[in-house]
């Protein structure tokens, strides 16, 4: 299996990983209100959501108002997309493969 799919799901799974850290703690659901900035309170659009895309098509600012979106999001995006692939260089696409990815998103 190619490894960019790979990095897609780990980056995806550290794009969810953001909005646990950021809503869980304040209280809030991972599942409503949807994604939103944080200073205009626009709702993010399905293009927004793009793990490390997005960030970088934006250019790490809000498409509405221009406030600079947290590096932070886009560090974790990136840094398990890159753990993902690591696990799947050393363990390929097995079982062992889905364990140590889940345990690597604990690291976030």
């Amino acid at each position: 299996m190619s490894i960019i799919p790979i990095f897609a799901i780990g980056a995806a799974v550290g794009s969810f990983l953001n909005v646990v850290a950021d809503r869980i703690p304040a209280g809030g659901s991972v599942v409503s209100p949807q994604s939103h900035c944080h200073s205009c309170n626009r709702p993010l659009s399905n293009a927004d959501l793009v793990p490390v895309v997005s960030y970088l098509w934006l250019r790490g600012r809000c498409r509405t108002c221009g406030v600079r979106i947290p590096f932070r999001l886009f560090a974790i995006e990136v840094a398990m997309g890159l753990l993902f692939v690591a696990v799947l260089l050393k363990f390929g696409l097995t079982a062992e493969f889905v364990v140590m990815a889940a345990g690597a998103s604990l690291l976030c």
